[in-house]
């Protein structure tokens, strides 16, 4: 879940209007009507234009994660595996292997024997 605080980053900085965040978006090259700001403003949208989203940070002088906070569920894949997996037949993989030696190479890039592909 995530939690939306633009309004809170907004009063941090002063900004009190959502005309006066309209103005500074128009100054950063986004062209947004007011209308659409206050929707933006008053609650968090299911998407974002990555551009509009660079510009709020950069007016706010936040990072995306002041603006838009995960708050955890507390439910981890492997739990809903174990409560839910046998009914929609998704079963648990195997754990992962621990790999013996330690190579500054990934795998992706050795060759057949080890070597490393040019």
């Amino acid at each position: 879940m995530f939690k939306w605080k633009l309004k809170e980053k907004m009063a941090e900085k002063g900004i009190w209007r959502c005309t006066d965040l309209t103005k500074l978006l128009n100054a950063h090259g986004i062209n947004i009507t007011s209308s659409m700001v206050t929707l933006i403003v008053d609650k968090m949208p299911e998407r974002i234009n990555t551009k509009v989203f660079d510009a709020l940070c950069d007016i706010l002088e936040c990072t995306p994660a002041d603006i838009m906070v995960h708050i955890s569920s507390g439910k981890s894949a492997e739990k809903l595996l174990k409560a839910v997996g046998d009914e929609i037949g998704i079963k648990p993989g195997p754990k992962p292997r621990k790999k013996s030696g330690s190579s500054d190479v990934p795998d992706s890039v050795l060759g057949p024997k080890g070597g490393v592909i040019n």
